[in-house]
């Protein structure tokens, strides 16, 4: 099987969380997308962050309905700070197969990189597959992501410009996968909600409606 891995806070999952993990899906063929609600994010504030628990109900009612999409709560299982090298481990572990696993991240997540816990040892865990919306899919902007990967790992050679880079002895490939953008994110459904401003449409009913029932983000508990 071929998998792909979308990892994040989901706080709280929207369209656009599933919009890019479809499109990246049909790109590269996928059967399988494990949605990875973490834990204790480490990049992250704790301000705001609703609970693991919480999360990650809302990642499983979002997916509910969609096959090729399974919630994966290896992260919140495990607990402490959610490292993507040991989440990586751990699914390979499961006998899952690394060789076809793709870790999906955005680009402006992927320029951080550097700053990840073990990044070499991340690099050469899994393939990558690097969404690019909007202005991301420069020249410019292309050539800031290759000197990421090569002050990480030298030995990662683009074998097709603005589309794919190679590790050849370690089977690893990374993929650039230019995908629409959508104005949605977690802050802005956050805000809407201390504005009591409607997020219809910007996320599945059914996790708009958790939301009110747990009354989380400062959510009223009114229904809209």
């Amino acid at each position: 099987m071929r998998i792909g891995i979308l990892g994040g806070t989901f706080n709280p999952i929207h369209y656009g969380h599933l919009r890019s993990a479809e499109e990246v899906r049909k790109a590269l063929m996928l059967d399988e997308i494990r949605f990875v609600p973490s834990a204790l994010p480490p990049h992250k504030p704790q301000d705001d962050v609703a609970s693991a628990a919480d999360r990650l109900d809302m990642v499983r009612i979002a997916l509910e309905g969609y096959p090729p999409y399974v919630c994966d709560p290896v992260e919140i299982e495990r607990g402490g700070s959610s490292y993507t090298l040991d989440t990586l481990n751990e699914l390979t572990s499961k006998k899952l197969d690394n060789d076809h696993m793709f870790f999906i991240i955005g680009a402006d997540a992927f320029l951080e990189l550097g700053t990840w816990y073990k990044p070499k040892d991340v690099l050469h865990a899994v393939n990558f597959a690097v969404t690019l919306r909007g202005n991301q899919k420069t020249s410019e902007y292309f050539q800031a992501l290759l000197r990421v990967i090569q002050e990480i790992e030298p030995r990662y050679c683009m074998v097709e410009p603005m589309k794919e880079a190679e590790l050849i002895d370690q089977k690893r490939v990374i993929k650039f996968i230019p995908i629409t953008e959508v104005d949605i994110s977690a802050t802005r459904i956050r805000q809407c909600i201390k504005d009591s401003s409607s997020i219809e449409h910007l996320l599945p009913r059914e996790v708009e409606l958790f939301i009110i029932r747990r009354r989380l983000y400062g959510h009223s508990g009114n229904l809209s």
